[in-house]
């Protein structure tokens, strides 16, 4: 039953790119605020409906988050697991900072969202399903603890349940050495 479902669904998955006011009327309903976006591309992948957006924008006018270029896919398997979700966002190419102040806290700069004084960049994310950066770039700057360093590539997933923050990353030190990995469940 679920093959022919999927079989079906990639059949009709090229009616979404001709009705990019559904999707994004099921994207607002997802986000609980408006989502737009300037193009629509569609592709079924082994995993499920691939979305590709152009000018990705969750809020209105002035207090819109501005994302542009990203994917979502709707991972019909994985959302059917527990603790797993069921749509997943990629931006590719954030140049990230985690930066840590003089009062031992650490902060992320670098996410779509956060120009807007005041709001947690990851509040307008998180509705959208799992967040993941792909092919990112990330400095990390600790000027008590003497580091201020840049990992030229890192791949992250990371995925919020409510006060619980769930990550893993993938970085490079240098383009030739192995691949460190990391991870990390926050409460």
């Amino acid at each position: 039953l679920m093959a022919l479902a999927a079989g079906a669904l990639s059949r009709l998955l090229p009616l979404a790119e001709r009705h990019p006011a559904r999707v994004a009327a099921w994207l607002s309903e997802r986000a609980g605020r408006p989502v737009a976006f300037d193009r629509l591309e569609t592709e079924w992948t082994r995993r499920g409906p691939l979305l590709r957006f152009d000018g990705l924008r969750i809020g209105d006018g002035g207090d819109a988050v501005r994302i542009g270029a990203a994917e979502m896919l709707v991972s019909q398997y994985a959302g059917l697991l527990p603790g797993r979700s069921f749509t997943e966002l990629r931006l590719r190419g954030l140049q990230l900072t985690l930066e840590r102040g003089d009062d031992g806290r650490w902060s992320v700069h670098g996410l779509p969202g956060e120009q807007q004084p005041g709001t947690d960049p990851f509040a307008a994310l998180e509705p959208l399903g799992e967040l993941q950066v792909i092919g990112g770039r990330l400095t990390i700057i600790a000027p008590a603890l003497g580091i201020d360093t840049t990992l030229p590539k890192i791949d992250l997933r990371l995925q919020v349940d409510g006060d619980r923050v769930r990550t893993a990353a993938r970085a490079w030190i240098r383009a030739e050495a192995p691949p460190l990995d990391v991870s990390a469940d926050i409460d």
